[in-house]
């Protein structure tokens, strides 16, 4: 069986290309990353193609993190050339996963040429649910391109695979056959998200993620605004909602994922009360450091409760909701407090469930059933 996988800067498919390619599958790995990037992510270079120097300027602007509106416009554009490339110089495949929104041209070329199956990855809900959902709570609209694209790439879809059970739902609305969805919740790296022991109290609450609507970040202004003795630490940039200017609240902007791992080390509970996340990986590294997590049911929270053994460490809450979070956070804290400063949340057992390889292992099972 020969595999495709198609992405951009990567993200969670660079995990299960590497988790495939040790597991010896036939996988060839398309992005527009230049070949160290490919390689720091563990990614035999043999099995790699990189665009990035034909896609020159757009890969290069996609790498900036500022002026964010460049960023976006960049990427937008990259996508269609990214997918046009991909489609010119695709190799034999039997499967082709490619990510949403951008894997259109190249999807329909495996198909026509190859025979391949289609998978396409979508990180989030539905993205009309998603359209609504932002739209309702006035954040940054999605661009009518970026809505187009995932429209296109959901018909051509075999199967559409999804990392939440809220997303699955999303499609499902929309009239998606059961057997078109492919739930698979995501892994974390636990060499760089280690145990550590609590720090000291006070109470210290952290959030990551971009800064908005979105991420429910307007319910934390109002949980801070109505509780000064609570102070939240945020890691990421700043999105469509301005930053608290009481003295409760601190942004560390973007941190790399070891400097990241450092700051989760230093809290005691993260926060995730977003209207609508996919899944949101933080959750993940959060428990692999040793914190409980207060996510909303428009999160992978709901998933992750029902794949660890300790439930107190996963509260949910709904999206954006400044009272439920508040008092979920001070429910915590009394249960926090009981635990030992040393004590791991998740058990060895846990770990293994939740790590990269055994992602890359239900997805490989997957495979098998479709191929």
């Amino acid at each position: 069986m020969k595999i495709v996988i198609a992405v951009t800067r990567g993200f969670h498919l660079r995990h299960l290309a590497r988790e495939l390619i040790a597991a010896g599958r036939d996988v060839t790995y398309l992005t527009y990353l230049p070949r160290f990037r490919i390689t720091q992510d563990g990614i035999p270079l043999a099995r790699a193609r990189s665009y990035f120097l034909s896609l020159q300027p757009w890969s290069g602007a996609a790498l900036m993190r500022y002026p964010a509106r460049l960023v976006e416009a960049a990427t937008d554009a990259l996508f269609a050339r990214a997918d046009e490339a991909y489609a010119r110089d695709l190799p034999p495949c039997d499967i082709f996963i490619g990510l949403s929104a951008m894997t259109i041209r190249s999807a329909k070329v495996a198909r026509e040429r190859f025979g391949a199956k289609i998978i396409i990855e979508r990180g989030s809900r539905h993205v009309l649910s998603q359209k609504a959902i932002l739209a309702e709570s006035g954040a940054r609209p999605l661009s009518q391109n970026y809505i187009d694209r995932e429209l296109a790439g959901y018909a051509l879809a075999d199967y559409i695979a999804l990392p939440s059970q809220h997303a699955v739902d999303s499609f499902r609305e929309r009239g998606f056959a059961d057997e078109r969805l492919f739930r698979n919740p995501y892994g974390v790296e636990l060499g760089v998200f280690a145990l550590s022991e609590r720090p000291p109290w006070p109470l210290r609450l952290v959030f990551v993620g971009n800064w908005g609507y979105r991420k429910g970040c307007d319910a934390i202004a109002r949980m801070l605004a109505d509780n000064p003795d609570l102070h939240v630490t945020h890691v990421g940039t700043r999105g469509d909602l301005e930053f608290p200017t009481a003295s409760n609240f601190t942004s560390l902007g973007h941190r790399s994922h070891g400097e990241l791992a450092r700051v989760l080390r230093g809290q005691h509970v993260l926060l995730l009360p977003s209207r609508e996340d996919g899944f949101g990986m933080v959750l993940l590294e959060a428990l692999a450091v040793g914190l409980p997590v207060i996510a909303s049911t428009k999160t992978g929270g709901p998933d992750l409760a029902g794949m660890i053994g300790e439930r107190n460490a996963v509260a949910i809450v709904p999206p954006a909701d400044a009272r439920a979070l508040t008092d979920a956070v001070r429910r915590m804290e009394v249960w926090l407090r009981s635990r030992p400063a040393n004590g791991s949340i998740l058990t060895e057992a846990d770990k293994a469930n939740l790590s990269w390889a055994a992602y890359a292992k239900r997805y490989d099972a997957f495979l098998s059933t479709i191929a």
